[in-house]
C-alpha cells in the first residue's frame, strides 16, 4: 500500500481533532492546547469547509550550556606554552 493512498489518509486524519468555528472563538486555548499536543487541528465552518491549523516550529534553538573550554585549554596545554608552539597555534587558529 502507497503511503499516500485515500484509506491511508483517511485513517491519518480520522485521529485528528476537529473544532468549530464557535470553539476557536470561545475556548482558543483548549484549541491551541490540542494543536501542541497532537501538532495540528482542524477547524469546520458551517458551510463544511475546514481549515488545518498547524504549530510553527522553533528555528533557534538556545543553547543551555556551554562546554567547559577552561578545562579543555588545561588539558591540552598544560604549564606554560613554549613560543615555538605558540605561534603554531596561533596560526592552527587563524587558519593558516
Amino acid at each position: 500500500m502507497h503511503a499516500l493512498d485515500p484509506k491511508c489518509n483517511a485513517d491519518i486524519m480520522s485521529d485528528m481533532k476537529t473544532f468549530t468555528v464557535r470553539d476557536l472563538d470561545r475556548t482558543p486555548a483548549a484549541v491551541l492546547e490540542a494543536c501542541r499536543v497532537d501538532g495540528r487541528v482542524r477547524i469546520r465552518e458551517r458551510g463544511g469547509q475546514s481549515y488545518l491549523i498547524i504549530p510553527e516550529t522553533q528555528g533557534n534553538p538556545t543553547m543551555s550550556s556551554l562546554p567547559d573550554f577552561g578545562s579543555r585549554r588545561d588539558r591540552l596545554c598544560k604549564g606554560t606554552l613554549s613560543t615555538r608552539f605558540a605561534r603554531k597555534l596561533d596560526r592552527a587558529l587563524t587558519g593558516e
